[in-house]
């Protein structure tokens, strides 16, 4: 490059009004504030916040005095914005709003007329022309204008410049979109609704946190806002803006400081949010989250705390929420348990509703399932097997809500769960321990506050008899069917019954079989008769009366439905008294006689089948049950007679297949759940169909 060439280039760099140069010699923003008496206190707020002031073109500098006249002025916020680090980010940005990044402007430059604000990291200085202010600043102010400096001009001013959203409470803020990317109204006006302002407006010793979803994650939810707005949704609408809100200020550097020595995997802690639920507050690497869900935009101030924008709603949480949100933010892994309520198309919410009281879940760790029955817990998870998994699910829950502490104080004693299975409650030191025969499940980590009552951890899967007995060992648990067992075992089906799957058994009981007189030579094949490949509860087997159900060695029966509600259900002339009986390997039902032996009953006549699925899960024992063919009842000898043996079959082609039976899932019918599950059916909304 020609020497003419580069004197004729800075000439004109240099002479172009747009530009300001500062001396050569002259130094930098920091260092001119530092060895300025006046500006050396404001210099050291910006280095204790972590400002680089050499970042700015044009410094906006308050004096000592002006920083004294603020705090006489306001000594409430001073002191605050000074001292207690919940305020550290309206400190900072009150900071920041004093350094301009986009242009150095000398004092007649900013009141030429020429422009109305001025850009800094934060947003934007409103200048006002007419009567010569910057925001709050009059341009008398400028006590010691256009300092020139390294980085550009500096000015020094007799007043703190205050930013507009520092003097607005939140909920004007929201409405005003302080956001330029995000529109928060929806949060705003939904406080508004259900009268929340002042409480979102109110002054807190240590700050408040308000955790805002911007417009569109709302439609990402899928949430209806006039639904939201309308009268019958008042209280849920309330709870929803309440489990947004934390008193105390929780900003980002504040969180990410009080999880820095937390070992790896447990950088959270937990807070009480304004609706009296727990909430997950969550480091991972940079990201900060609020029960889960990411913090998009962090830390934008307003006079009496901060809010931030979020990237997904939150919602009340119920226990079950907490078995997905535990999983995800903190080091206690209950996604296994969470998978039974989703298997189950239930939350705690209807579960407690069902029972009208609070809840207690005790959720095993994925630790805990470690040790459990592998085959088992994927069976479990398959569709047609779900009333298991809600049976394992309610053994693992009780009424009302209890906290770990009320637990140990308790102990030692039984507890009940909501399947109506009893367990011992113990504890070890102030942990409560359930214990079922071999298993204790302890509680270290828990009393999540739901809305429906408390979760707390346990380190081993308590198991139900629906999944640790099978159908032949629910038979022979019962002493009323000790008959039944006998003529199981004398003719071989032992195995079959423990151990094949899935399986429906229609159990006589004893007053059945002393009814009756049978050979040897007809044992297997009267056996056979009651038992059926596939889970047939008592609402299927209602919705089968046109076409009856095939037993194992291809018996066909007619089933009937009857009772004022369609409750009372016969198959093959045996009426049901006690349904759905769950079973490792299926599911039984007690009946009063045995299938295919005369006696004096009064037949079933054809009835159409139920239009809806029947309720009851339990009733009566039949009262006028057929008269007994003995006048007294003989001795457990007559039955099974004591003839030689008939062989069983040599292999399980002798016994009949799915393949011969009618299409299970034609009926598209799904049972009624034991106890509790048959009253859940109605309220999660659960239509069955035909």
């Amino acid at each position: 490059m020609s020497t003419h060439y580069f004197n004729s280039l800075m000439l004109l760099l240099i002479t172009s009004s747009w530009l300001f140069v500062p001396s050569m010699g002259q130094s930098n923003n920091r260092v001119t504030m530092n060895n300025d008496q006046k500006l050396r206190q404001f210099s050291g707020l910006l280095d204790n916040a972590g400002i680089n002031a050499g970042t700015a073109l044009t410094v906006f500098a308050p004096t000592s005095d002006a920083l004294e006249k603020w705090r006489n002025s306001d000594p409430d916020r001073f002191q605050k914005y000074m001292q207690q680090p919940e305020f550290f980010p309206n400190l900072k940005h009150l900071l920041e709003w004093h350094l301009v990044t986009e242009g150095a402007y000398l004092l007649n430059e900013i009141f030429d007329g020429s422009r109305e604000r001025m850009e800094n990291s934060q947003g934007n200085i409103t200048i006002n022309q007419q009567v010569k202010t910057i925001d709050n600043v009059p341009s008398t102010a400028f006590v010691q204008p256009d300092v020139a400096t390294a980085e550009g001009v500096l000015h020094a001013l007799s007043e703190v410049i205050i930013p507009p959203f520092l003097g607005a409470d939140m909920i004007s803020q929201l409405l005003n979109d302080r956001s330029d990317v995000f529109a928060l109204t929806n949060m705003a006006n939904l406080a508004l609704h259900v009268k929340l302002e002042d409480r979102i407006n109110a002054m807190y010793d240590n700050g408040f946190t308000f955790l805002v979803p911007p417009n569109r994650r709302f439609n990402r939810a899928e949430i209806d806002i006039p639904k939201m707005l309308s009268p019958e949704m008042y209280n849920y609408t309330r709870d929803f803006v309440l489990c947004h809100m934390i008193v105390d200020s929780y900003h980002e550097a504040q969180v990410f400081a009080i999880n820095e020595d937390k070992p790896r995997g447990e950088e959270q802690f937990l807070v009480i949010s304004e609706l009296g639920t727990h909430l997950w507050i969550t480091t991972t690497e940079d990201m900060l989250r609020f029960q889960a869900q990411e913090v998009l935009v962090p830390d934008l101030p307003s006079n009496n705390g901060i809010f931030h924008i979020m990237d997904y709603p939150l919602f009340p949480p119920y226990t079950s929420d907490f078995a997905f949100f535990t999983a995800i933010a903190t080091n206690h892994d209950t996604s296994d348990c969470f998978r039974f309520f989703t298997q189950c198309i239930l939350t705690s919410e209807e579960i407690a509703a069902s029972v009208n009281s609070t809840v207690t879940v005790f959720c095993p760790t994925r630790e805990a399932f470690a040790f459990f029955n592998n085959e088992d817990f994927n069976r479990l998870l398959e569709p047609i097997w779900y009333r298991h998994a809600c049976e394992f699910l309610f053994n693992h829950m009780t009424s009302p809500a209890m906290t770990r502490e009320e637990l140990v104080a308790k102990a030692p004693s039984h507890i009940t769960m909501l399947n109506g299975a009893t367990y011992q409650l113990r504890q070890t030191e102030n942990q409560p321990r359930l214990k079922n025969g071999n298993e204790q499940g302890r509680s270290q980590f828990g009393d999540l506050i739901a809305l429906d009552g408390y979760l707390h951890t346990i380190d081993t899967a308590i198991t139900p008899t629906a999944v640790s007995r099978s159908v032949y060992d629910q038979s022979n648990s019962n002493p009323d069917f000790s008959l039944l067992v006998e003529n199981i075992d004398f003719v071989d089906l032992t195995d079959i019954i423990d151990r094949d799957l899935p399986l429906t058994l229609l159990a006589p009981d004893n007053r059945a079989f002393r009814r009756i007189e049978f050979g040897t030579l007809d044992g297997g094949e009267i056996i056979n008769k009651h038992l059926f490949r596939g889970l047939f509860f008592c609402d299927v087997l209602a919705n089968m009366t046109s076409t009856g159900i095939a037993s194992v060695n291809g018996f066909t029966h007619a089933i009937e439905v009857r009772g004022e509600n369609m409750e009372h259900v016969w198959v093959g002339g045996a009426y049901i008294y006690k349904c759905d009986i769950l079973a490792r390997n299926g599911v039984l039902h007690y009946i009063d006689r045995v299938i295919g032996e005369d006696y004096e009953t009064v037949p079933p006549t054809i009835s159409p089948a139920p239009t809806i699925t029947p309720q009851p899960t339990t009733s009566e024992a039949p009262t006028g049950a057929p008269v007994p063919l003995f006048a007294e009842e003989p001795g457990d000898n007559s039955v099974p007679i004591s003839l030689p043996p008939v062989l069983p079959p040599t292999n399980k082609n002798d016994i009949a297949t799915a393949d011969d039976m009618p299409d299970q899932g034609s009926s598209g019918v799904r049972s009624f759940p034991p106890l509790i599950f048959m009253s859940l059916l109605s309220v999660a909304g659960l239509v069955v169909f035909l």
